[in-house]
């Protein structure tokens, strides 16, 4: 009987054959490893250069709306698309966000409308590594890039608030309490508040008419301007035109500051007195009007030269027989203790045209605990402001004082706080100049 022999004879097929899948596996992670690597390189810059293009579309103002989709989105997937990133739904998908939209995922940029994301997802089909079970890889960049428009800093609105919440009541966020009428030329209202139909927001509490030119009154609400008709029935009240809602995007707050200026270290201010006039030299005070600590007491007609002057308590003007005039002024009041009151006297002060602060007139900061201080303008027509009050942190109220002859109050002023309030017995005039007010000039920048 012939003996069984055993043979090892196709042994090296097997060990080949695992070998070969090892080496495909190999070549699959330096192939097309080195495939998924490239393609994030190129996916993230096709990201960075839509988000740029979507900024610089909205710097740019360029908002409208075509086939439903906003032009700066579509400026934002024609970039992508230049890069190879088409958004068909199979090889990859490209998605153009304002980081306050829903679907947005912007981090610690969220819920700011100043910030646009740009998100690519790519799919990349492999040839090695299907050896080893996987067909596909992908990738997913974002970019965020931050924009702002060239122009007015806080929008063409001549009365803004800014409190994010729904008010009670007759306490409006912007409230036209007085019995003069109120025109409000070349730049509108608006209201940082949600409401539905009804809901409190921008008020109508006096017997004055109520005249808008050229501008509009806006809400990121709906239904919540309520100002068609006195609620003390003082007759026919006038708007135009009819009111704006649900605008979007909303303005965030807390909102971010100007820069605090050089001149709330150092240096402290000083005057010097001539013919009977206190001429004031920019820096730090304690109080405005300064306190009489030199040994000639300032004056009641007092001249600010021009640049910044940096207030830590108060300003405070009560005199009726104080004159102050300044032109290209800046008057910033320190968050810790700082107030504003005008009470009295003849007010005449415009801010500067150029430098940092260009267009800003009044800047209140504010330690904001959740209660904001009143600040106060009462006013009579030989007053001039020329600028932008900025208070995000003040219940803002303008007092007309009624007088004989002429009435009327009128202010070249853009007017950003927390609350507004106008109230009193006079006319007031409110005009809107696009070069009066706060600039910033047009701007992008990549956040991540």
């Amino acid at each position: 009987m012939k003996p069984n022999t055993f043979t090892e004879r196709g042994q090296a097929l097997i060990i080949i054959t695992f070998a070969a899948i090892v080496l495909f596996g190999i070549a699959g992670v330096a192939i097309d490893g080195s495939a998924k690597f490239s393609d994030r390189r190129h996916a993230q810059n096709a990201a960075d250069t839509a988000a740029l293009a979507g900024a610089l579309a909205l710097a740019n103002d360029e908002t409208t709306v075509v086939d439903g989709v906003p032009v700066w989105k579509t400026k934002a997937l024609d970039r992508a698309l230049e890069n190879g990133y088409n958004s068909d739904l199979v090889s990859n998908t490209v998605e153009v966000y304002l980081c306050t939209e829903a679907d947005s995922s912007c981090g610690p940029y969220a819920n700011n409308p100043s910030y646009v994301q740009v998100i690519i997802n790519s799919y990349i089909d492999t040839y090695f590594a299907r050896v080893i079970g996987i067909n596909q890889t992908h990738n997913t960049v974002q970019a965020v890039t931050l924009w702002g428009i060239k122009g007015p800093t806080y929008g063409p609105e001549l009365l803004k608030s800014l409190n994010p919440n729904a008010c009670t009541g007759d306490n409006g966020n912007i409230v036209f309490g007085g019995n003069g009428d109120v025109t409000l030329n070349g730049g509108g209202a608006y209201i940082n508040s949600p409401g539905g139909e009804g809901a409190c927001g921008m008020e109508l509490t006096g017997c004055g008419n109520v005249l808008v030119t050229g501008g509009s009154l806006t809400s990121v609400g709906g239904g919540n301007i309520n100002i068609e008709t006195s609620s003390d029935g003082c007759g026919e009240n006038i708007i135009i035109p009819e009111p704006s809602y649900n605008y979007n995007p909303g303005f965030p707050f807390p909102p971010e500051m100007p820069e605090v200026p050089d001149e709330c270290i150092s240096p402290d201010g000083s005057w010097n007195i001539v013919g009977g006039v206190s001429y004031l030299q920019p820096g730090r005070y304690d109080d405005f009007p300064p306190k009489n600590t030199q040994a000639a007491p300032i004056t009641d007609n007092i001249f600010m030269n021009p640049g910044v002057y940096c207030v830590d308590n108060l300003v405070k003007l009560q005199e009726n027989d104080l004159v102050l005039t300044g032109h290209d002024v800046t008057i910033y009041i320190s968050p810790t203790n700082g107030t504003f009151d005008v009470q009295g006297g003849t007010i005449n002060i415009d801010a500067p045209d150029e430098g940092p602060y260009a267009g800003m007139l009044i800047i209140i900061n504010s330690d904001f605990t959740g209660t904001p201080p009143n600040c106060t303008i009462n006013g009579d027509s030989h007053n001039v402001y020329i600028g932008t009050i900025f208070a995000p942190f003040c219940d803002f109220i303008f007092n007309g004082t009624n007088e004989s002859g002429d009435p009327t109050l009128t202010y070249s002023t853009q007017v950003v706080a927390y609350t507004i309030t106008l109230t009193g017995g006079s006319d007031i005039n409110f005009t809107y100049d696009p070069d009066d007010v706060a600039q910033s000039p047009a701007k992008t920048g990549f956040m991540r």
